[in-house]
């Protein structure tokens, strides 16, 4: 079961980075174009563009949660198989595989191939896992927009930078890119 877990906090690690960086990544007129048909995925596309600092937070929310998760499984986990080795002799020495391993795995299976992935896939990709990245949405809203108000507060108290809620215009690389495709 918790061999189980750790891979689902894996795939959800890998889901949230990807789809942030697929965000991100994406063609914004094409984007704005799919927005405008009349169907489900765009009506929930308009959603989830809409505001793109609360989804971002979303996404980076739902990724922390998953990453918290997997840590403490998977040290659970190599702490246990170190026991029953006879290899826990000092508790530095399990810190460190622990930290190590843990990383290596996050690292490659749930940041680095697909950020890879999601970017050289960002439009489709986008798409494709916009209902599930809405269901996410929905469900880290809240504290994605508490998160977002108390950042404002703080960059407003601090360091007098006011937050701004205008819309970016296509930039022409942005235009250039989507005429290419």
């Amino acid at each position: 079961m918790e061999a189980f877990s750790i891979v689902i906090c894996l795939i959800l690690s890998a889901f949230f980075s990807g789809v942030e960086i697929a965000y991100i990544s994406s063609n914004k007129v094409y984007l704005g174009i799919e927005k405008m048909q009349d169907t489900f995925v765009s009506r929930i596309l308009f959603k989830l563009t809409k505001n793109p600092s609360k989804f971002i937070a979303a996404m980076l929310i739902g990724n922390n949660i998953a990453l918290v998760v997997y840590g403490i499984l998977m040290s659970n986990l190599i702490l246990r198989f170190l026991v029953e080795n006879g290899l826990a002799d000092t508790s530095w020495k399990v810190f460190l595989v622990q930290v190590v391993c843990a990383s290596a795995v996050i690292i490659i299976t749930a940041e680095f191939l697909p950020k890879i992935f999601f970017q050289i896939y960002a439009n489709t990709l986008f798409k494709i896992l916009a209902i599930p990245a809405y269901f996410f949405y929905q469900i880290f809203y809240y504290f994605s927009s508490s998160i977002i108000w108390m950042s404002n507060k703080i960059l407003k108290f601090f360091f007098r930078i006011k937050d701004s809620d205008e819309q970016l215009l296509f930039s022409k690389i942005e235009l250039g890119n989507y005429i290419t495709e």
